[in-house]
């Protein structure tokens, strides 16, 4: 029967194992690093939509705005934005209104339009005063833009 050879030092198994090491660590830090690479996050598509419309005269207007709804139906809305010159808010119809300084107005559902259903609108409107007046490019339905 022949001898059987001599077995190899554990060098080239630890060199082995060094390398498998090495392949393995990386490849767990390329799945890191893929991991980590988030999809950038999405705006939330707005399901609102405002039509603004207004009336100026000398030291004041007449405004409304309309929100159609073309997502599931809404129940309560909030609708902010802000002018662009002080305004003192004056009547409101079809809405409760609030102004929180003379930049920024609030305008709150009341009891018979608080529900808006899909594919449908509300209106409400308001007078104030003010030496000028323009559309605004912030109007938001509860917190999403228009």
């Amino acid at each position: 029967m022949a001898p059987v050879p001599a077995v190899p030092p554990l060098r080239l198994e630890a060199k082995v194992f060094k390398h498998i090491s090495r392949v393995l660590v990386a490849a767990t830090m390329s799945v890191a690093v893929v991991a980590m690479t988030a999809t950038p996050a999405r705006a939330a598509v707005s399901t609102v939509a405002c039509a603004y419309r207004f009336t100026a005269w000398g030291g004041g207007f007449s405004a409304d705005v309309t929100v159609t709804n073309s997502g599931p139906p809404i129940d309560g809305w909030t609708v902010r934005w802000t002018v662009g010159s002080p305004t003192a808010l004056g009547g409101v119809w079809s809405a409760t209104m609030s102004q929180p300084d003379q930049s920024h107005m609030v305008a709150t559902n009341v009891v018979y339009n608080a529900v808006i259903p899909t594919g449908r609108s509300v209106g409400f409107g308001w007078t104030a005063t003010a030496q000028s007046t323009s559309t605004p490019t912030d109007l938001t339905v509860n917190g999403m833009p228009c």
